[in-house]
């Protein structure tokens, strides 16, 4: 009998410690899945680094090397066969010709729908007079670039980034977008003019929306403010001219990107 209650006895504590073990197992086996998920979630949920410039020009070539066509002109273009990263246009799909520097123009470059100018000037690093870079006095801009975080943001988002050949770029500069009396075409067919004079852009009617809603978008993100005089054309340009197939797509793949849409695109 009491070697009966012992045998019993055994079990009891052999059974104990099996559940025990069972239980300490599971509990490192569950520590260890926690600790190697949290990590991978920490990993995973760090915020990209942010974007410059000249990382932003390369991710919009990727995108916009399957669209193939510049913003201003709906000029064709593709990979220079001479210049590694460079884009050439293509003169004859669309009629462009060059007001005075023809070289410029051959080239794709990438232009701030809202200039650099008017989210920068204001800035302190813009009118900084000692600013270094690489052992260099720089000013304006690129003392911005190497000196201020924000600065390169803004510069970066890709809603405000579009593909134009070169010298319409050059001509544009600074210049707010607008109406212009009569259609002096300097640029060959491509539907853009510029009055220097009155520091106006006119770009053709079908981009006017996409324009109007870059502006709106930098002011709600940015607080930069829309040009004087302007609200109520650019207003009337984005319900003239709503978002397209084309627009909404790339408002979606930006977000992907940037984790941020432009909200006057629907």
């Amino acid at each position: 009998m009491a070697e009966g209650k012992f045998s019993n006895s055994q079990t009891f504590w052999k059974n104990t410690l099996l559940v025990t073990t069972s239980i300490l197992f599971l509990s490192f086996v569950s520590f260890y899945l926690y600790s190697d998920s949290e990590e991978k979630f920490t990993k995973e949920s760090k915020p990209q680094k942010e974007f410059d410039f000249q990382k932003a020009k390369r991710v919009l070539k990727r995108f916009y090397k399957k669209v193939g066509t510049d913003f201003y002109c709906g000029c064709k273009f593709s990979e220079d066969s001479e210049v590694q990263g460079r884009l050439k246009i293509d003169f004859e799909s669309c009629g462009l010709n060059s007001r005075k520097d023809n070289h410029r123009q051959t080239w794709i470059e990438w232009e701030h729908i809202v200039p650099a100018h008017s989210f920068g000037s204001t800035r302190e690093c813009w009118i900084k007079k000692d600013c270094e870079s690489n052992g260099k006095l720089v000013r304006g801009r690129k003392c911005c670039q190497v000196t201020d975080p924000e600065f390169n943001k803004i510069e970066a988002d890709l809603h405000n980034i579009v593909p134009v050949p070169g010298e319409i770029n050059a001509d544009r500069g600074i210049f707010s977008y607008g109406e212009i009396e009569g259609e002096e075409r300097n640029y060959g067919l491509c539907d853009f003019e510029i009055n220097f004079k009155e520091q106006t852009a006119e770009p053709k009617p079908n981009i006017r929306g996409d324009i109007a809603r870059t502006y709106f978008y930098m002011e709600w993100k940015y607080g930069i403010a829309v040009p004087e005089n302007r609200r109520e054309l650019y207003e009337s340009w984005n319900k003239l001219d709503p978002p397209d197939t084309f627009e909404i797509r790339k408002n979606e793949i930006i977000e992907k990107i940037q984790k941020v849409k432009n909200p006057f695109i629907d």
